[in-house]
């Protein structure tokens, strides 16, 4: 049974945003939704693990969180290229850390995220973002077009 589309937060295509920006379009106008501050509230949690620790990267986030559901599940979230600022640096125990952050199973336990993680080689590149664009860009009906964030770590 294919999933019920609610209509999307933002017009089709790729949007730059920041935490404080996602927050203002997918937590604020639903001051009821107690659902979507926590999931937001973990979504900052994860990435600000992530930042302290060293690591960098860029985000594409899409599902529920980014349509007029009312208590989405999770957030869809996929990391592009995650990198350390300075490897060398990083303790053992932080490189455990960041390893479980980056665990999907840990991830969506913990911080409700569907994650994926996305580390194409060069030649792979383009055909790794247009299959995520195609499944991020479109609505279950797989016709209607619909927008996702991205935002920089």
């Amino acid at each position: 049974m294919q999933k019920t589309d609610f209509p999307a937060l933002l017009a089709p295509g790729m949007h730059p945003l920041t935490l404080e920006s996602l927050h203002e379009l997918a937590v604020a106008p639903f001051p009821n939704d107690s659902r979507r501050a926590e999931l937001y509230d973990k979504l900052r949690l994860w990435t600000n693990a992530l930042h302290v620790s060293g690591v960098r990267g860029t985000l594409w986030l899409d599902g529920s969180f980014l349509t007029e559901k009312v208590g989405p599940s999770d957030i869809d979230c996929i990391l592009w290229n995650p990198s350390w600022v300075d490897e060398a640096g990083a303790t053992d125990q932080v490189k455990s850390e960041v390893l479980k952050l980056l665990d999907r199973a840990t991830a969506e336990a913990i911080f409700n995220l569907d994650f994926f993680m996305e580390t194409p080689a060069a030649d792979r590149v383009f055909h790794r973002e247009a299959y995520w664009r195609g499944i991020l860009g479109f609505c279950h009906d797989r016709v209607t077009a619909k927008g996702f964030a991205e935002i920089a770590l």
